[in-house]
């Protein structure tokens, strides 16, 4: 019992090496939108790929939606455009130009009804150099280190 409780924690302890993508939901009136990004957290000038879902009880949304996307920050417009989804899916890539809170604003609408959902919140933030590599490491290394110690241990009590 205790091996798999400390192969559990080893576990915990390697999950900041998975990079990972994140995604958000946003309810207004009977519509869903679910917003995914990756990376998770976008890095100031690379590309970041935005995913947007549009449905309902029934699934996503089978006919084109219309609408527009905006994207500020500190209260300033960065990018305003006009989108055509098709079956309930858009595509956008940004390229973001500094670090902070980005809010990302969607009106869109379906069979005559206007959506307006909340806004969406990302965080972009500053490449990190080899720092954040060699954590990795150290992190992968330390698991390493407690299994490997932890084996002994058991082997002597036994």
């Amino acid at each position: 019992m205790i091996r798999k409780v400390i192969l559990f924690i080893i576990f915990i302890l390697m999950l900041p090496i998975a990079n990972a993508n994140g995604g958000c939901i946003k309810v207004t009136d009977d519509m869903l939108v679910q917003m995914s990004v990756a990376p998770h957290v976008p890095i100031v000038n690379e590309k970041a790929s935005f995913l947007f879902s549009f449905g309902n009880e029934s699934g996503l949304i089978r006919e084109e939606i219309n609408g527009k996307i905006k994207i500020a920050q500190n209260g300033k417009t960065l990018l305003e455009n006009d989108f055509k989804a098709k079956d309930g899916i858009l595509d956008l890539k940004h390229e973001f130009n500094n670090h902070g809170l980005y809010e990302i604003f969607l009106e869109f609408n379906v069979d005559g009804k206007e959506y307006m959902p909340e806004d969406f919140v990302v965080e972009v933030i500053e490449k990190q150099g080899n720092k954040g590599y060699l954590t990795n490491v150290l992190f992968l290394l330390a698991g390493i280190l407690v299994g490997v110690l932890s084996s002994k241990l058991f082997k002597h009590r036994k």
